[in-house]
């Protein structure tokens, strides 16, 4: 008898992600960033380990928030440490991302609300 395999489901939200761009006046001046979203990811919200309260704190980072995707095909190439992430509109720097071949968990540091 074959085992139906487990579909996990992803309804805690939808986050999405992408890069800050330095924004500049007409004379070239640095006048602010903005957040370029690249995308979005359906996430399950995570319950945070001491271990990853203690990896965060190595890496000299707070750990604020923790949530696990889908792996996407188009993640395989990109520097997801590099990422910023938005939910609800409060914006989080990635500290940084575990991956067990079918999903990704991001690991948060909460930055702000974000301006738009």
């Amino acid at each position: 008898m074959a085992v139906k395999p487990y579909r996990e489901t992803f309804n805690d939200g939808f986050l999405s992600y992408g890069h800050k761009q330095t924004q500049r006046s007409a004379t070239g001046k640095r006048i602010g960033e903005a957040f370029t979203e690249e995308g979005k990811l359906a996430f399950k919200e995570m319950s945070c380990r001491d271990q990853d309260y203690h990896m965060a704190g190595i890496m000299g980072a707070s750990l604020d928030r923790k949530v696990k995707t889908l792996y996407p095909p188009s993640f395989r190439t990109i520097n997801k440490n590099k990422l910023k992430v938005v939910i609800d509109n409060i914006e989080y720097d990635v500290i940084t991302v575990d991956s067990d071949g079918m999903y990704l968990y991001f690991y948060l540091q909460e930055v702000g609300a974000i301006n738009e």
